[in-house]
């Protein structure tokens, strides 16, 4: 399935999870899907929600486009898709994240996991003052972004 992403003035298909080209031919589809999967196999990256729904979205992206049959209804979804977005409001669909977008997503849970073990943790005076001043840096190169943002 998909979703239009006004970003990218086009709708987001299996194509786009396996970054190919709608014409693209079962070799290249196939060697995509392999190099996507060695990149985001869970394995790799220990317990990652976001590698594993990542890798999901790979393999079902896969199953449809090496299949001849799914993937001819997969582009005439597409096509019907495209024919009903022309006409639909920017504020009616869903914005889908950039990788960048993604990969800071993670590094933030990540964080604010590592807060949270650092808070409960068995030096909790200690563990209180670094977190502490963890966060006042944080809001201090946050305040001198939207400073340099709001003068630019």
């Amino acid at each position: 399935m998909g979703f239009y992403c006004p970003n990218m003035n086009k709708l987001h298909t299996h194509y786009d999870n396996l970054k190919v080209a709608r014409d693209a031919p079962p070799e290249v589809i196939k060697a995509a899907y392999k190099t996507l999967c060695h990149k985001f196999h869970p394995d790799r990256h220990a317990g990652s929600e976001w590698a594993t729904h990542t890798f999901q979205l790979i393999n079902s992206a896969y199953e449809v486009l090496s299949d001849p049959v799914r993937r001819s209804h997969h582009d005439a979804w597409i096509t019907k898709q495209e024919a009903t977005y022309q006409h639909m409001p920017p504020t009616a669909v869903v914005t889908v994240p950039s990788e960048s977008e993604q990969a800071w997503r993670v590094r933030y849970h990540n964080m604010l996991t590592a807060i949270g073990h650092a808070w409960r943790g068995p030096n909790k005076q200690k563990n209180r003052l670094t977190v502490t001043a963890a966060l006042w840096v944080s809001i201090s190169l946050l305040g001198v972004v939207l400073f340099i943002l709001h003068h630019l």
